[in-house]
């Protein structure tokens, strides 16, 4: 990583202080565990000169939505327009799962992704399932099935997909296999 200029590593010491205290559902392991395993798999299955602004937001894709107080505009501000775009990208509304369901909400929006913002899910969505055998039978279904159904919807629309995104769909099918 001595080929980054420092804001990997920024995003790392931001990212361990938001994420302080917070725990993954099901294993109770600390959370920022979570974010950077997510830009783990980004190192492993894209290659890009934008690989440390790629890992970089993949560090912070959580804290708008799960940290207190942490905004866009303190992302922008701390790593640039571009990380706070991505960052927002991968911001969850709410509201609109409330109205769409889950599974819906999230086969329309990874639809709509851009590239980089697809590549960064698809690799949150890997970590994911890795950690499924940590949750409830329950869950594990359920998480399973959506999965299954937003992976088909986005390979329904293979023209947009690139490589490193067939790629990461193949790892998170093999995973849940």
């Amino acid at each position: 990583m001595n080929k980054f200029t420092g804001m990997f590593e920024q995003a790392l010491e931001f990212a361990l202080k938001k994420h302080k205290g917070q725990v993954r559902k099901g294993s109770n392991m600390p959370y920022y565990r979570h974010p950077i395993r997510v830009a783990k798999n980004i190192e492993e299955f894209k290659k890009s000169k934008n690989l440390e602004l790629l890992m970089t937001a993949a560090l912070l894709h959580d804290t708008v939505e799960d940290c207190k107080w942490v905004t866009l505009q303190e992302i922008a501000k701390k790593f640039g327009y571009y990380v706070a775009a991505l960052v927002d990208e991968l911001t969850s509304d709410k509201n609109e799962i409330a109205k769409t369901g889950k599974t819906e909400y999230l086969k329309n929006k990874m639809a709509k992704m851009s590239s980089y913002g697809l590549v960064i899910k698809l690799s949150d969505r890997l970590d994911n399932v890795k950690d499924l055998k940590d949750t409830t039978p329950a869950f594990q279904k359920r998480y399973t099935k959506e999965t299954l159904e937003i992976m088909d919807y986005l390979e329904s629309w293979v023209t947009k997909l690139t490589s490193t995104h067939v790629k990461l769909i193949e790892k998170i099918r093999d995973t849940l296999s």
